[in-house]
């Protein structure tokens, strides 16, 4: 990848703005309701914030910033509210995953991405697939993990990490700019659903 990523500024705070990144935005507010939409974008800049701080700390090395982006931007794409990504069979992690890559190497053929190896790929794959299983995305790659406390610091916010990496400030501005609106409510309808339509892939799973 070029070193000279471009950058924009969102709710704030600064995060990787290629086209690929600006175009699984409108991909996911195109499958997305408000509240998923709205969740997604939390769980990426807060990643990002977590990222900075524990980077200054030494605790992580550096993730791939595009890696990173889209595996939070598309990681509920299980939800999808138009229900053409929704399998009868598979679990919505695997939903997500598998949707994702599909679509980023539509990218890459339609020559709107470039540079997506499998490797890449295979980070997406994991991260969004171990989304809901962090004693095990904990222990993957920085990037996996770096994905998955994003996704924990938009449920919890400061409370989630003993690290102090998001302050209510932090946490306040981003949900100013991507309201929760009715989160708990809003994945309860989701997972009933999926328990309803698809029971044997929540077996075991969720509590609601």
């Amino acid at each position: 990848m070029d070193t000279c990523i471009p950058e924009t500024t969102i709710a704030g705070f600064t995060v990787v703005d290629t086209p690929i990144v600006q175009a699984a935005q409108k991909y996911a507010r195109a499958h997305l309701n408000d509240m998923g939409f709205n969740h997604v974008m939390r769980s990426w800049i807060l990643g990002v914030v977590v990222y900075n701080k524990l980077r200054e700390k030494g605790a992580v090395s550096e993730i791939d910033p595009e890696v990173h982006a889209l595996s939070a931007i598309l990681h509920d794409l299980g939800w999808d509210a138009t229900g053409e990504l929704i399998s009868k069979d598979k679990r919505f992690e695997v939903d997500g995953a598998e949707a994702a890559c599909d679509w980023i190497m539509e990218e890459q053929q339609s020559g709107s991405a470039e540079h997506w190896d499998d490797y890449r790929l295979r980070l997406v794959w994991d991260a969004i697939a171990l989304h809901t299983t962090p004693s095990i995305a904990l222990y993957k790659e920085q990037v996996i993990k770096i994905c998955t406390l994003g996704i924990s610091a938009g449920f919890r916010g400061p409370r989630f990490n003993k690290a102090g990496t998001i302050s209510e400030e932090v946490f306040d501005a981003v949900n100013a700019q991507f309201p929760r609106l009715d989160l708990a409510d809003g994945i309860r309808e989701i997972i009933c659903g999926f328990c309803q339509t698809k029971p044997e892939t929540t077996y075991g799973v969720y509590t609601v």
